[in-house]
Parts: structure tokens; sequence; C-alpha cells
């Protein structure tokens, strides 16, 4: 309970648009991946269904995720005159993900509603906001940090990591994702409550904490974003710039391991102790993951608590104390293990 705040009386939509806004100053991983509505009352799954490519394998285990890898000889193409071709049929790949709810929740005294100065409602929706689209963006980023395709910057595995990310890393990573064919991100979601994309340059996204911008800008050929001119618009705000096909946003929430790499002695390299602090670097193609997205004014969108000190009930028959808070049902899931790839790495001590 905060005991010296207050809330006013008001509109709802406005305090649900006003709570979007500042959420999507921290939403990035939010901003991209397959999007879903659930309509009310049709259970709490999600299922994301996609078109597999004509004659491809499937991951015996779902758990693990989806590889699917066409396999096309042109020789079983050829026709034969006056001969139908054998028919064939296409196959799907379904994907299913449970909706969960999360909520934020702050409480103010009714003597608090009477006689403090200060407009805390804005500075509430304000904080319910940026806390929900920080729940929304690690619901996210764990699930896609958690993908089995990893390169490692040195070594082959994460307690030999000692160095940042490199071009070749990056590389790998490209080509892994183009041999099982995947695509180029070309859209995203658009800003504001409603659902819907928007499209962007063609590119891999690549996603990294604020600590790697560093050196992601000491990479060769690297493209500051003030640079792209007219022709090129930056997919996201918090987009530093780009190198070959690759385009980097950045965000503080995408903690590393901390001291999961090999000892970071002589290395130059961050450690919260002894060990390098390995950064997962997300290098993300089109629809590799899914989400239930957090906008809207229906099921999945933010559903605003606005509740006043003077309104009596029979929870709280004196009036002694009222609330603000928001809450909002989100799911995400990886859709293809194979279209995202994970880069371990160091991120340089610029002490």
């Amino acid at each position: 309970m905060q005991k010296y705040s207050t809330v006013a009386s008001r509109n709802l939509i406005r305090a649900e648009l006003k709570m979007l806004k500042h959420a999507e100053n921290i939403m990035v991983l939010t901003q991209f991946g397959s999007q879903k509505e659930q309509p009310l009352n049709k259970t709490d799954t999600v299922v994301f269904r996609r078109v597999r490519p004509f004659n491809s394998t499937v991951q015996a285990n779902p758990a693990t995720g989806y590889s699917e890898t066409p396999s096309i000889t042109a020789a079983n193409f050829v026709l034969s005159e006056g001969t139908t071709p054998t028919a064939n049929t296409i196959s799907y790949t379904d994907v299913s993900t449970t909706l969960q709810q999360y909520g934020v929740l702050f409480k103010f005294s009714s003597k608090a509603a009477l006689m403090y100065e200060d407009d805390i409602p804005d500075d509430m929706a304000k904080v319910c906001g940026d806390t929900m689209g920080e729940v929304a963006e690690l619901i996210c980023y764990g699930q896609v940090r958690a993908g089995t395709s990893v390169v490692y910057a040195n070594g082959s595995a994460r307690t030999d990591v000692n160095t940042a990310i490199s071009l070749k890393a990056l590389r790998k990573a490209a080509r892994a994702m183009e041999t099982n064919r995947a695509s180029k991100v070309t859209s995203m979601v658009k800003p504001g409550p409603d659902f819907g994309t928007a499209p962007v340059e063609p590119g891999y996204i690549v996603f990294i904490h604020t600590d790697l911008a560093a050196d992601v800008r000491d990479l060769a050929g690297f493209v500051k974003r003030v640079e792209y001119g007219s022709a090129i618009k930056p997919v996201h705000p918090r987009e530093i710039g780009a190198c070959e096909e690759f385009r980097f946003v950045t965000s503080p929430l995408f903690t590393p391991f901390a001291d999961g790499g090999a000892a970071s002695a002589g290395t130059g390299m961050l450690a919260t102790t002894a060990n390098v602090d390995v950064y997962p670097v997300i290098v993300m193609g089109e629809d590799a993951w899914g989400q239930v997205s957090l906008k809207g004014h229906k099921h999945t969108g933010i559903s605003p608590t606005i509740i006043p000190a003077s309104e009596k009930n029979h929870a709280n028959p004196s009036g002694m104390f009222g609330y603000v808070g928001a809450d909002f049902w989100m799911s995400s899931v990886r859709l293809n293990e194979n279209w995202m790839v994970r880069i371990e790495c160091g991120a340089s001590d610029l002490n």
C-alpha cells in the first residue's frame, strides 16, 4: 500500500491507452514474432499453424522445436507427354501455447486521496505501463533465449566463451538459418492499441543487450542508424544500426548468463566476478516464434483497474482505500528452432 498517493476518476480507455503508450517504450521483442489474437470464450490455448515446405521432414520430438528442410529433386518433376502427373498434397505444422494472466496493482489510502497535491494517477498509470511492458518483454525473452540453435563466439560451449561478437559468428548464424529456409523479417507490430503489422526493410533482426552496443559498432562495415538515409527506415526506435543483412536492436532487459563463460582475467570482457558474463545475441528470421500480443481493447489487451477510494462496497464499506492497476493475458512460443539462432558472446569491458 502506498499511504500517501491519490487517484482520480478517469475514463478506462484513456487509462489503457496511457499504459500501453508507456509499455511500448520498453517493448522490443514484443514488436516482432507471429501475432495471434485469442477471442473471448475460446479456451486458453492458442494454436499457431503454418504450411510446411513441400516434401520436408520434421523433427520427431516437438518438445525441442521443429526443423523443416525441404528435399527437392528436380528430376522427380519431369512430365511425360500425355500423362497426368502424380498429385501431391500439402501438410501443416501446429504449435500450441497456453495463455497466462499477469497483473500489476497499486493501493492507496483515502487520506492520501483527499490530501495529496501531486498528480499521482498519471504516475501510477505510467508505472503500470512500464512494468507490464517489461513483464511482456521478459516473457518473450525467456522463450527465445531458450532456443536450441546456438553459435558460440569462440569454443564449443558456453563455459568456453571469452570473446566479443564478430561478423564470423553472425555469418555462421545466417548460414544455418538460410540452410533451413528461414526468411528475413519483413514486418513488425504497429504502434498503438490496435492489432496489425507494418512492413519493414527485409533483414535479419538481431536483438542485443545494451552492453553489446559498443562491440557491434566496431564491426567492419557497420552503418549507424543516422546514416541510413531516406531509403531505409529503422525497424524499431531502439535500432542502433546495420551491418550486411543484420539490423541491431538493443534493450537493457536482455540480461546475460552471469559468470557463465571462461575465466575473465586478461580477456578484457565484462564479468560479474571471476568468469566472463555470457550475453545471448538473438538472430531472428520471420515467423521463428509467436506470441499473443499485449495490445488492443480485447481479451489479449490491457484491462485497467481504476477504483477510487470514494467507491464503497462490501470489501471497502468505509471507503478507506482505492486501487490503480492493470492485467493482461499473454504467452509466447518458439515455432521453428532453426529460424532463430542464439549467439553467445562476451561484452568488452570499456574500463
